[in-house]
This record gives C-alpha cells, structure tokens and sequence, in this order.
C-alpha cells in the first residue's frame, strides 16, 4: 500500500507539472499583452501631457511683449513652432488612441519631433536661459521605461547636441555669448545623468518585478504541493485560527467532520462540540493530552493532536485527528506475527508426540475391552482435533507460497463438489452449484479449495440440512469474479459480526478452532482477493472477491 500511495502522489505531481507548464506558457502571452497594454497607456498619458504644455506655450503668444516669458529673440518662429508643437501633440493622442502606427514606430519618431520642436522653441526664446530645454528631460525618462540602454543614451545624446546647436545659433546671431557653452554643457550632463539613473533604477525594479513573478510561481507551486501532500494524509488535517474557525481541511478531515468548508466561516465547536471544548483546554494547557474521540461514519476512534502556528498559540493551530484504528491493526498484526510464529513452532513440538499417541489409542482399541473402547475413541477423537488446529496453524503460516495460475471455475466446481460431497459424507440434494461455462478465476488452485472447504463446511454446519440447504453460485462480473456460499441457517447475530474474522472466535465451543474463516480470508488476501460476509441475507452468506483480470489477459 505505501507503494501505491508513492505511484499515486508521483502522478499527481506529474499531472501538476504538466498544468503548471500549460499555465505558463499560456500566461507568457498574456503577460506580453499585458505589458504592451501599459506602454500604450503610458504612452497616452504623455501625449496628453505634451498637449497641455503645447497649449500653455501656444497661450504664452497672446501676452504682451513686456509679459511674454518665451519667443523674444524671434516671435514670429516661436508662434509657428508653438503652432506646430500643439498639432504634433494632438496628433500623437489619436495615434495612441488608434494605435496605429505600431508603438515603436510612434515612440521614436515622436521623441524625435519633440526634441526638434523645443529646440526650435529655445533658439527663439534666448537658448538654454530660457529653460524649455527641461521639457526634453520628460519624454527622455519616458523612453527609459520602454527602451534599450542604447537607444536611451543615444536620445539623451540627441538632445544635447540639440541644445549645443541651439546655443551656436544663437551666439551666430549675437543673442548669447561664449560663455553659455558652459550652460548647455551642463544640460547635457544633466541629460545624460538623469537618463542613465533612471534606466538603471529601472532596470532594478524590472530585475525585482521578474524575481517577484518567480518567487510567486515557487509559492504558488509549494503551496499546491503541500496540499497534495496534506489531501493525501491518512490523518485528518484542519487550520484553525485565532477564534477556532476552519480555514483549511484535508478531504480526509473534511469526511470525518461531515463536510467542513472554510468559507462557511463556522467554527470547529460547531461541526463538533468535544473538539471545540478540547481547543479551548490546549489554549490554556498546550501538554495537555486528550482522549480519542469516535469521528465518521464507521464510528472509527482518532487521537486529537493541537499544534501551534507561530510562536503564539493565540495566533492559531493545526488539528491533527491520527487514526487509530490503523495503529490498533498494525498492533494486530505484529502480536498476529508473533503468535503465529510461537503456535507454529508449539504445533511442530507437539505434532510428533501426538502422532505416537494416536498410534498407541489405535493398537489398544484392538484388544480393549467394551468399557475401555468408549475412552479410547475419546483419545482418539480429541487427538484428531488437535491435528486439525496444528494443520490449520501450519497452513496459516505457509500463506505466503502462492502459485497463481488460471482457473476454469465450471470444471473445478464440478470436481469439487464431488470431491466434497464424498469426504463430507453429507447428501448430495443438500448442496446446489451454479457456474457460467466461460467464468475463470486466478488463483493459488490448493488455497481456493480449502478456502472453499472451510465455507462450504461451516454452511452444512449451520445450514438446516434439507435439499438445497447450501447454495453456491459464481456470478462473472465485469472486472472480476464473485463466489457465494450460502446457507439457510439463522446467519450471524450482529453482536458477532466484528469478530467474526478474527483468530480463535468460534462460536462452536465444543469442535471449533476459531481458526477456518480467519484462515480463509488470509488466504483470499495472499491471492489479491477478499473474503467478506454479506449481510442482509436470510442465512449465511460469504462472498469471494477476485480481481483475475490481469491474469485474464497473460493468456
């Protein structure tokens, strides 16, 4: 079994990976999409800024020559690039607004209009003094945020040489001196400092923003993992917070508390009462130790367990609900183990010396008188049961040597019945068989007869002895094969039933070994097969249940 769990876990995780990698690779051209979408928006939000400041310029024109704080070298140049400064910026809007043409295209030809436009602007307003040089220095960190780290340092190289070109023109005309060189050199320092720590500061926070989508996806993945591993938990798992509320459930824990949900916002007192008091007793004592408490369907007994999350318990805590019937099996089986090996290591020592005795009651019943024959064949009976329970003890213990192999079920259940009927001594009307021609069953062949000896046995036993007391039948399911021995006893009690499999119950006190059925359904498992009692029935029913597919298909 935790090999099975193994293959299973394994391909969940598989097909988790396999989502994981079709969600990405669906997500890379959303993200692309989504990252276009934001330079388009930008891109119009700088459009609208350009007409704004286009505007304002184009305003500064209607001011009287002694308020006009732009365009005094050349007034008339400076109406004409205002004029074309503000339809290059409502221009741009509906091109953003269209996208069209692409934003590449856009992005760089608009820079460099704009840069050309507050150039001509600055040579007509009295060079770098002026101060419209600046309004480059938005467009240029704009373009940070959409472009290479050439391309960003080539721009801010285009508006310094736009700047220097300005002021030549300027002192060419006699309007600035030699000494505002000095001044332009600065503005394009600035130009170039101020682009240059924007790009890297952009950089870092791209390089974060990938680190983050990264660090989310691990995250995301951990988290999906943890639940997978928590779903598949044997033990109940539930996060409780600070006011006893469910806010994660394994499904295991989810069937034990009859459908908890965290989004009903209830808490674990009201989905079960005793588990809300013990929560409260673990607030105030965290080494308290708490008794089972009987959660499910079947009445199944479970050990709760709080631990805290954090370093404060008022923060909230995990319930742990271990089953303990698994540990109380597991405490079976191993003192099983060990019983079988000392009874089988008992039944060796004891089967020689019985055997002499038998002999000896056999010699002596030849020349015994009438009175001492009654108490031989009372040695003799008894020394016969006692072979019996070491023949079973043996049998148990040799369970694990199967040969599987491919079973007609007609013929075997043909010689079988024969077989039966003989040894038994019982008439043949008693018992009844049916059997499809074409069912077939894999199987351990010596195992599938005495398990179907025992039953069989135990259905005359119990059965009311008249023709077709006993009644067996194969039905050829699908998936497998089912065969039913049943007889028209009084059935099992109810008080009964959850011992009826265990080693040594009997309720035939007087020739039973406790032993026949729990024998039978070790040797059913051994196959791959199960061995179950079907209630319902009017007598006696067990029912064996075999998978033989695989062996099916080997033919």
């Amino acid at each position: 079994m935790p090999g099975i769990a193994v293959l299973n876990m394994r391909e969940k995780l598989d097909t988790m990976v396999d989502n994981d990698a079709d969600v990405s690779a669906r997500k890379e051209p959303d993200a692309t999409g989504e990252r276009t979408g934001r330079n388009w928006s930008a891109l119009r939000y700088l459009n609208l800024y350009r007409s704004v400041v286009a505007v304002a310029l184009y305003s500064t024109n209607f001011l009287g020559a002694h308020l006009r704080p732009f365009g005094q070298i050349d007034p008339q140049y400076f109406l004409f690039s205002s004029i074309a400064y503000v339809g290059f910026s409502v221009m741009a809007v509906f091109a953003a607004a269209w996208r069209w043409p692409r934003f590449k295209i856009q992005i760089h030809s608009q820079l460099v209009i704009e840069i050309v436009l507050i150039a001509v602007m600055t040579a007509t307003s009295g060079g770098v003094q002026s101060g419209l040089a600046w309004l480059m220095m938005v467009s240029l960190v704009f373009n940070v945020l959409v472009m290479r780290a050439r391309m960003v340092m080539f721009y801010a190289a285009l508006a310094t040489a736009s700047v220097l070109i300005t002021q030549v023109f300027d002192i060419w005309f006699g309007a600035e001196t030699m000494s505002s060189f000095g001044q332009a050199g600065m503005f394009g320092m600035a130009f170039f400092m101020i682009s240059g720590g924007a790009y890297v500061l952009v950089e870092r926070a791209r390089r974060s923003e990938a680190l983050a989508v990264l660090r989310s996806v691990d995250v995301q993945n951990l988290a999906q993992i943890n639940q997978l591993v928590i779903d598949d938990m044997q033990d109940g798992v539930i996060v409780l917070d600070s006011e006893g509320r469910i806010r994660q459930s394994n499904r295991h824990a989810h069937n034990l508390l009859a459908g908890c949900d965290k989004a009903e916002d209830r808490t674990l007192a009201q989905y079960f009462p005793a588990l809300g008091q013990y929560l409260e007793q673990w607030r105030l004592n965290h080494e308290i130790q708490f008794p089972t408490v009987i959660l499910g369907e079947r009445n199944e007994h479970f050990q709760p367990r709080f631990i805290a999350v954090g370093q404060a318990r008022i923060f909230g805590a995990v319930l742990l609900l271990k089953d303990m019937s698994r540990v109380y099996e597991e405490a079976r089986q191993i003192k099983l183990a060990a019983l079988g090996q000392l009874t089988a290591n008992i039944a060796h020592e004891i089967r020689n010396p019985l055997a002499a005795i038998s002999h000896a009651a056999e010699l002596l019943s030849e020349d015994a008188f009438q009175g001492q024959g009654r108490l031989l064949q009372i040695v003799l009976n008894n020394t016969q049961r006692i072979n019996h329970l070491i023949q079973d003890v043996m049998a148990l213990n040799r369970r694990d040597r199967i040969k599987l192999e491919r079973i007609e079920l007609f013929q075997f259940m043909h010689d079988f019945m024969s077989d039966f009927v003989m040894v038994s001594r019982i008439p043949s009307h008693c018992i009844t068989w049916e059997c499809p021609p074409e069912a077939v069953l894999c199987f351990d062949l010596e195992h599938l007869r005495q398990v179907l000896t025992n039953l069989c046995a135990n259905a005359v036993k119990y059965g009311q002895g008249i023709s077709g007391s006993v009644r067996i039948w194969v039905a050829d399911m699908r998936d497998g094969v089912a065969i039913h021995c049943a007889d028209d006893g009084k059935g099992v009690s109810a008080e009964h039933l959850p011992r009826l499999f265990e080693p040594f119950f009997t309720t035939d006190t007087a020739a039973g070994t406790g032993l026949g059925l729990y024998i039978s359904r070790e040797l059913c498992l051994a196959n791959g097969a199960s061995l179950e009692y079907v209630s319902g029935s009017a007598g006696g029913n067990f029912r064996i249940l075999s998978l033989e597919r695989a062996c099916r298909d080997q033919q």
